[in-house]
């Protein structure tokens, strides 16, 4: 879901929101960004300091830093989460279904929006690590000024790099094993459970942005894929011969290629919610030579799978349509 959800925003790219946003914090604030600049290349010089490589290259950072800002409720607030971090801030996604995890951080500043975060608002938290996305390295210049920022591409690693390397930069590698482990239990569990079914019966993902195309991504770079490629979940071969490693928009005509025992519709956003709970568009023709309609072996789905968190949950829903549906 966050890989869609990423992906969409990287082509939106709100140049305008942006500008606007640095202006003004720029012509309010320049004497505090100023001094936090002051203050960031103090602790470059300081013994406190350790350097880490990131996707921008590599950012000086407390040893163990506290006052934390997280720019994405998805990819990265789960696995700080789990390793037992309570973010400062953090920017949600007003468009969004809300996440699993926002329960979490109920009472946690908001900073903006995952694709225009406040400056201002990030400069009265104080942080002295701040966390963000691959895409989001046009804030990278300024937020760098206020903090230590660090920006990733959790896409390209896994949950379970991407956890380990967060769990280095924030000093929690410790915990890394027990989160693992417990994961992995639950995956072992599963696949006792689902048995023989597991190698006779396979799954296509498919996301709907309009009538006339459909979005897929290759398993292993979305969280739930992931997973249930670990559970031991069959994927369809058309997967194998897709060019694009991320975000790859097909024509509603070549659906039939996309055809499994289970199908499973995602929503990422609210406007999208309604009608793919209602699946009437599958009395469309084109939908009704498919075997997975033809079984109802079709799901609407916003699964909010971003890490060890909401992926031991998204475990718990795998039953619900593996075993107790069949």
């Amino acid at each position: 879901m966050s890989a869609l959800r990423n992906a969409m925003y990287r082509s939106i790219k709100p140049f305008l929101l942006m500008a606007l946003s640095f202006i003004l914090v720029i012509a309010c604030h320049q004497h505090v960004i100023q001094k936090s600049d002051i203050l960031t290349r103090d602790l470059e010089g300081s013994a406190k300091c350790r350097i880490v490589q990131h996707d921008l290259g590599e950012t000086c950072i407390l040893i163990r830093p506290r006052r934390i800002i997280v720019l994405d409720e998805y990819t990265l607030l789960d696995p700080v989460l789990a390793l037992g971090i309570k973010p400062v801030g953090f920017t949600p996604c007003f468009i969004c279904i809300s996440p699993n995890t926002r329960k979490f951080v109920a009472d946690t500043p908001s900073v903006g929006d995952i694709a225009s975060p406040s400056l201002e608002k990030i400069l009265s938290l104080k942080p002295d690590l701040i966390l963000g996305l691959k895409w989001q390295e046009n804030f990278y210049p300024l937020l760098s000024k206020i903090a230590p920022t660090v920006m990733i591409d959790p896409e390209t690693r896994g949950f379970k790099k991407a956890l380990t390397y967060l769990a280095e930069i924030l000093d929690r590698s410790d915990r890394v094993e027990r989160i693992l482990a417990e994961y992995n239990r639950q995956i072992q569990k599963f696949r006792q459970k689902l048995g023989k079914k597991l190698k006779t019966k396979t799954v296509s993902i498919i996301y709907l942005p309009s009538s006339g195309t459909f979005v897929v991504h290759r398993p292993e770079f979305t969280v739930y894929g992931q997973v249930m490629s670990d559970a031991g979940i069959q994927f369809i071969p058309a997967y194998k011969d897709l060019k694009n490693d991320g975000y790859n928009t097909l024509s509603i005509e070549t659906l039939s290629d996309w055809d499994a025992d289970f199908l499973f519709i995602l929503a990422n956003y609210e406007r999208d919610s309604k009608n793919l709970k209602s699946l009437s568009f599958l009395k469309e023709p084109i939908w009704s030579t498919l075997k997975a309609v033809q079984n109802k072996q079709v799901y609407g789905v916003s699964w909010d799978v971003s890490g060890p968190i909401t992926a031991n949950q998204f475990i718990d829903d795998l039953y619900e349509y593996f075993i107790n549906k069949n």
